[in-house]
């Protein structure tokens, strides 16, 4: 019988240590995430998070075979079910799913975020009228802005522009 893709629900909060445990275990899984930029102590950092929060897909060659060690799982609930049959999820979707949310090395298995610029990064300013300009980032602010020093006219100006304003180099 040929693999299928299934969907798992998990416990709040718990998606990466189910997906670790079921890894462990020699289970194929596949938890989408997407990247973001939230407020974390004041500071805007990126951050990559659950697309579908408490679920994840997992592939199975035979699900009767493979439940009860799926279902002992810590942080798992359990399959999806409907009419008390696992619900298969088309192949096709989840590599549609894997292409939109290619994050890979963007986070570690716990799901910590990374921070966004640090003093000194070079930027480069995508937006607004000093666009195509180089800058060096002086500080981030909590309000989802940046701080730059720009070179003008022989000496440095600090200019403020939304994160959405500048790409790192």
């Amino acid at each position: 019988m040929a693999s299928s893709w299934y969907l798992i629900h998990s416990k709040p909060r718990e998606e990466y240590r189910a997906l670790e445990h079921l890894e462990n275990q020699g289970f194929e899984v596949f938890l989408p995430r997407l990247q973001s930029y939230k407020l974390r102590k004041g500071k805007q950092a990126k951050v990559v998070e659950p697309l579908f929060p408490r679920y994840f897909f997992i592939c199975l060659d035979k699900v009767s075979s493979q439940w009860h060690k799926i279902r002992s799982t810590r942080g798992v609930v359990g399959l999806v079910r409907f009419s008390d049959m696992p619900t298969v999820v088309p192949t096709q979707l989840i590599e549609q799913i894997k292409q939109l949310t290619n994050v890979e090395g963007l986070i570690d298995k716990t799901g910590e975020s990374q921070s966004v610029y640090k003093p000194g990064d070079l930027v480069q300013i995508i937006d607004g009228s000093f666009n195509g300009w180089e800058a060096i980032v002086k500080e981030q602010d909590g309000d989802q802005r940046v701080h730059l020093l720009l070179t003008m006219l022989g000496s440095e100006q600090v200019i403020k522009l939304p994160l959405s304003a500048v790409s790192k180099l």
